[in-house]
């Protein structure tokens, strides 16, 4: 924070700002407005202290247009450009100069400048050199300007092969626990493929939400889908199909289907509907409800992954818990369940895991053979959870996280994805995040923190949410908030302004807070993690584009054929908390890879990716990516 030091430190209410080269020195000073004081003028000293340059270009139109308002100028210097349009207002009330300034470093002149007016005539000027205030008319551009063609994109939307719309749903996780962080209730549809039919071609399931059964789509010639009605899912459709999984459960080569129940907002905490449900396939495509195949599971999960944990050729499971229903942010029941062969599962977790049995809110993991000997270990992601990894000795489980990470990686994670992106021959993950274009704040020596426990003793949970604002950490639950929570509360802060400056040791007692549980979280970003030939994960980082909102959707693919992993975000939440705004800032981030573990991104017009909405899932069956919408039909996209 350079105010101090920039003598921007007085206090003041101020409510306009504008800048302009009041001293004709070539750079810009600023002039802020303020309430009920003098304005501040604040000289710019960066012509003395930097000695760079610059070029100012004064525009004169036609017309009773004598500023060029909406004129385009383009500056270009050694393959560098810069541009800026002449549109001088800034906020409520307040004009910039009507000079456009272009700052050049150390350059002494540019190679070209264009300017393309409102009536669309251009000019293009040549070498001009720098610390100059430059007049251009539009009386004298002479030129028609014509846009450069457009490329084409890599993707082009098409109308879904697959035919399903998830349902739209009014709940509203905020009434069940009014101070919980994020939703829980918006995490359909989930979508997985195998081939179901021994056709040799991929087919589709699709789950459905809370009273709204999941659908398989059977694969045809030329890549259409049918639709194929399963009565097992139609009698399971009041319970929501948090994830789904295809393997061989019983030994019989045909892909059978393993359905988490998932949700929050309609559900109670050990609710039959939260039951996960294992569907055998008769390897024509007809599927079945195995009614003994799985142990008592009433916990909200999130998903399943299938490996041999014990060595005796079957396929056993670990399904992650996400949540308890009303009871944010406890640690629900994650399972390893093991098979016997015949496609029934016990839960082992106890004997073969038990550091898992209440690890956290587990949203992803993946199972990898991290240190090549031949076992396969368990990465883990979660909500307040670092990024987890469990190693599998003798066909037991026990954490093993310091061996790969220096330190840990606490975050909002969502998504995990395990793939060689520098062609290195070791696994590389991809994890996806919060992102940064947030209020919350996180880092190893600010971490956002949770603080729960039932303040007020009326049967529920309060999670308190904390993190630091200049360097004290404070609740992000404003007094109203507190109060409809905690009404205990209204007489320890009966105005607001007792309860401004409140940090969470003068709302709660030292009691409280020592008994309470607590969560923290040091990294918000989505993250890539490069495997070293130490054995260790190393972050590198993801281009700004990759931050811009939640994601909860990872795909790997090559999109412009080169041999090298590209990547695919998507994400968004539209059911946030009302203060935290919606995110909603992706539509479809790809990057491309350079195969050495740098991205690139590439922009949406040349993409083509145009999604607007919560994006959950995403295959892609031959050249079609599907993508599983929240409450939106399944839309697709070709590649090109």
């Amino acid at each position: 924070n350079q105010q101090k030091a920039w003598g921007m430190d007085v206090p003041s209410n101020s409510n306009g700002a504008a800048y302009a080269d009041l001293d004709n020195d070539g750079d810009l000073d600023l002039v802020v407005n303020n309430i009920n004081k003098t304005a501040f003028v604040y000289q710019n000293q960066a012509d003395k202290q930097l000695r760079h340059r610059y070029l100012q270009v004064k525009l004169e139109g036609l017309g009773q247009n004598t500023a060029g308002i909406g004129a385009k100028v383009t500056l270009y210097k050694g393959g560098k450009q810069q541009y800026q349009e002449q549109m001088p207002t800034r906020g409520y009330q307040s004009s910039v100069a009507p000079v456009l300034h272009f700052g050049l470093g150390r350059n002494e002149a540019v190679d070209s400048l264009r300017v393309v007016w409102q009536s669309g005539k251009q000019q293009v000027l040549r070498e001009l050199k720098a610390n100059q205030l430059l007049t251009l008319q539009e009386q004298s551009a002479a030129s028609p300007y014509s846009h450069p063609k457009a490329g084409t994109p890599a993707f082009a939307e098409t109308k879904s092969p697959v035919s399903f719309a998830h349902q739209k749903s009014n709940v509203n996780d905020f009434k069940r626990q009014p101070l919980l962080v994020n939703p829980l209730s918006f995490g359909g549809p989930s979508m997985a493929k195998a081939d179901v039919n021994g056709d040799g071609l991929e087919d589709v399931f699709v789950g459905g939400a809370a009273g709204q059964a999941g659908a398989l789509f059977l694969q045809q010639a030329g890549g259409r889908f049918s639709l194929k009605k399963v009565g097992a899912f139609e009698a399971d459709k009041m319970s929501e199909d948090a994830h789904a999984a295809f393997f061989d459960a019983n030994q019989d080569g045909k892909p059978d289907l393993y359905v988490g129940s998932g949700g929050y907002g309609n559900y109670m905490p050990e609710d039959a509907l939260l039951q996960d449900r294992l569907y055998l396939n008769d390897g024509r495509g007809n599927f079945t409800k195995s009614t003994n195949a799985l142990p008592r599971m009433l916990t909200s999960t999130s998903c399943v992954r299938a490996a041999d944990i014990n060595g005796d050729g079957y396929e056993d499971l670990f399904v992650g818990g996400r949540v308890i229903p009303g009871r944010y942010p406890e640690a629900p029941r994650s399972y390893v369940l093991l098979n016997d062969g015949a496609g029934r599962f016990k839960d082992r977790t106890a004997a073969v895991a038990p550091e898992l049995q209440r690890i956290g809110m587990v949203t992803d993991a993946a199972w990898h053979d991290l240190d090549g000997d031949k076992k396969q270990e368990l990465v883990v992601v979660g909500e307040w959870m670092p990024v987890t990894v469990l190693k599998n000795t003798n066909g037991k489980l026990g954490k093993d996280t310091g061996r790969y990470f220096d330190r840990p990686y606490s975050g909002f994670w969502n998504k995990l994805l395990v793939g060689d992106f520098n062609q290195d021959g070791r696994a590389d993950l991809v994890v996806g995040n919060l992102g940064a274009n947030s209020q919350i704040r996180a880092s190893e020596k600010e971490p956002a923190e949770l603080y729960y426990k039932d303040f007020d003793d009326n049967g529920s949970v309060d999670p308190i949410l904390c993190f630091y604002i200049k360097g004290r950490s404070y609740p992000y639950v404003t007094r109203d908030e507190l109060l409809d929570q905690m009404s205990v509360m209204r007489t320890r802060f009966p105005s607001y302004e007792s309860y401004a400056d409140a940090t969470l040791q003068n709302i709660f007692s030292k009691q409280d807070i020592e008994t309470a549980g607590r969560l923290s979280a040091n990294y918000l970003r989505t993250a890539y993690f490069e495997g070293g030939v130490n054995g260790k994960f190393k972050e590198r980082s993801l281009p700004a584009e990759a931050q811009y909102s939640p994601v909860y959707a990872i795909a790997s693919l090559d999109y412009n054929k080169d041999g090298r992993q590209d990547l695919l975000l998507l994400g968004n939440m539209n059911q946030a908390r009302l203060r935290f705004g919606k995110y909603d800032a992706n539509h479809g981030v790809l990057l491309e890879g350079r195969g050495s573990g740098e991205f690139v991104y590439v922009p949406q017009g040349k993409s083509g990716l145009r999604l607007k909405g919560d994006a959950r899932s995403v295959l892609q069956v031959s050249n079609t990516l599907l993508v599983g919408m929240n409450q939106q039909d399944v839309k697709a996209y070709k590649l090109k």
